[in-house]
């Protein structure tokens, strides 16, 4: 038996440890994380930069 969810508990207790959570569902449309995960998708991720983090947390993205 494939077990495609590999055993994420040493993940999540290393990002509960750093104050963040594992997501389990995808952003709420109007986010920073939606935003840069839609210019992401069209774009791709490689052309990403520090610039489009921030335009995203000031919502000009």
């Amino acid at each position: 038996m494939v077990n495609d969810h590999a055993d994420d508990t040493g993940l999540r207790f290393a990002l509960q440890v750093t104050g963040f959570e594992l997501a389990t569902e995808p952003p709420a449309p109007d986010t920073p994380l939606a935003r840069i995960l839609a210019y992401a998708t069209e774009h791709g991720y490689e052309n990403l930069t520090d610039e489009h983090f921030d335009m995203a947390k000031l919502g000009l993205l």
